[in-house]
């Protein structure tokens, strides 16, 4: 997702030099010619700073000691952004509180947020609530974190248990440190009619990961400036989706079922490797990617998808949610379908995880206040707004709320639920093992696309891999 500047709101094959150059964009004429075609979908356009007047703001009895100091992730959905400030606004105003907002992207100033956070608690200025997508391993490594237990199954008992990726997230020791808020869906976004236009099924033909790119060179047509393969490998958070999934399918893990063991340098995860840099190296697969897609970073495979160049992505909800917000012209026909299947035994690999969550910072003066803005941001009208607003995106992260008309009326929201409910083993990059901190840490780190650079443009011979000499 992007980063954005600070805002705080105050309120009573080989690779020789010329390929490389064509397809990281170097020159700037694969990301200009894109930012032409997106002119109609400018993030922000028709973002709105009003709260919705229809949600009831109960006054918080809590008092609040100077301001409510919250830290919130900004998101691709700048509507979502939006409202999550304005309502937060609202409710400091309803219970005569003073509230400061910050980006998170801002309080990092470029840095990272974890070591951040350790700074202002050690310093005795640390924020009171944190509402963000990380998980909360690091955090509570760094005793950045109050545990939320109580809160969280007092809203358990209103709302319904919480899916099955929010305990991989956010319970272990026998707490729980953060409050889910909603789950985000995520992973690969297709456009219906073009894949219907070639003969082929969203879902049938992009069941295994060669399926998938055959399926994207089916679609191209590089001289309707229209491409298949509308993902990055360049340092990213989709980049560093797309790598680990792949090798996932292919039948790498970062460690074992104990959590103890390394198995990350194996035949699967070489072959992974190896079958990724293939697709962006091999000439046959060149009419798949657009210009400048090695230089790609978060925002650019949303735009290139809203602009009707990239037929096939893989991104968190929010793109789907801004298409259908903005009316996109084929909003309605963008599939979102399940991950591919591992290819040695079909399996599917597929959990949501506990998306945006609530966070109560170590020591913080207004904990209870703290919890009564939870409370409220889990009131029916403000999910149900949240859900609007973010459709598909933004799904509920309690049982109860999947049988919402504004759930079950979505075709992709639906098909979220039925990855949500599905109860798996697979947790995502600590599988097959539990998360720890040590994969925790290489989670929030640039790794998998450094070392996909490394694979794609160096000699890795050494990995048994065949790289540029």
């Amino acid at each position: 997702m992007p980063t954005r500047g600070s805002r705080s709101s105050v309120l009573s094959s080989r690779v020789d030099r010329r390929r490389f150059l064509q397809r990281s964009g170097v020159a700037g004429a694969g990301l200009a010619g894109l930012a032409a075609a997106a002119a109609a979908f400018v993030r922000g356009a028709g973002a709105t700073t009003q709260a919705t007047p229809e949600i009831t703001r109960q006054p918080s009895s809590a008092s609040v000691d100077g301001a409510l100091r919250v830290l919130l992730k900004d998101d691709f959905h700048p509507d979502h952004n939006a409202f999550m400030r304005a309502e937060l606004e609202a409710y400091a105003e309803a219970s005569g509180w003073t509230i400061e907002i910050t980006d998170v992207a801002g309080f990092q100033g470029g840095g990272d947020l974890n070591q951040q956070l350790l700074g202002s608690v050690q310093a005795g200025n640390q924020p009171d609530l944190l509402i963000h997508d990380v998980g909360a391993r690091n955090m509570h490594t760094l005793g950045l974190l109050d545990p939320v237990t109580e809160l969280s199954n007092e809203l358990f008992a209103e709302h319904g248990d919480p899916i099955q990726g929010a305990r991989f997230d956010s319970e272990f020791e026998d707490e729980w440190w953060a409050v889910p808020f909603f789950t985000r869906s995520g992973g690969y976004y297709i456009r219906r009619d073009l894949f219907e236009a070639a003969g082929l099924d969203v879902n049938a033909d992009t069941e295994t990961y060669d399926k998938m790119r055959d399926a994207a060179l089916a679609v191209s047509k590089p001289d309707q400036q229209q491409w298949g393969w509308g993902m990055s490998i360049n340092r990213s958070g989709d980049g560093t989706a797309l790598v680990q999934n792949v090798i996932f399918r292919f039948g790498g893990t970062l460690q074992d079922e104990t959590g103890q063991i390394v198995t990350f340098d194996s035949p699967e995860t070489v072959a992974a490797l190896n079958w990724l840099k293939e697709t962006y190296t091999d000439p046959r697969f060149a009419n798949i990617l657009p210009p400048g897609v090695l230089s790609w970073t978060d925002p650019n495979n949303n735009e290139s998808f809203l602009a009707g160049q990239a037929v096939i992505t893989q991104n968190a909800g929010t793109m789907y949610a801004k298409a259908k917000l903005d009316q996109v012209p084929f909003a309605n026909d963008i599939a979102y379908v399940a991950y591919p299947v591992r290819n040695s035994d079909g399996a599917r690999l597929d959990f949501l995880s506990g998306g945006m969550k609530f966070f109560a910072i170590t020591g913080a003066k207004n904990r209870a206040a703290v919890d009564d803005v939870v409370r409220h941001f889990l009131t029916l009208p403000v999910q149900q707004t949240v859900w609007t607003i973010s459709l598909g995106y933004a799904l509920p992260a309690y049982r109860e709320g999947w049988e919402d008309p504004i759930i079950t009326s979505d075709p992709n929201s639906m098909a979220g639920k039925e990855i949500a409910l599905t109860e798996t083993d697979f947790n995502g990059l600590p599988w097959p093992g539990e998360d720890n901190a040590a994969v925790a840490s290489i989670a929030s780190g640039v790794a998998y696309t450094d070392m996909m650079a490394e694979v794609t443009f160096a000699a890795w011979s050494n990995f048994g891999l065949q790289g540029e000499e």
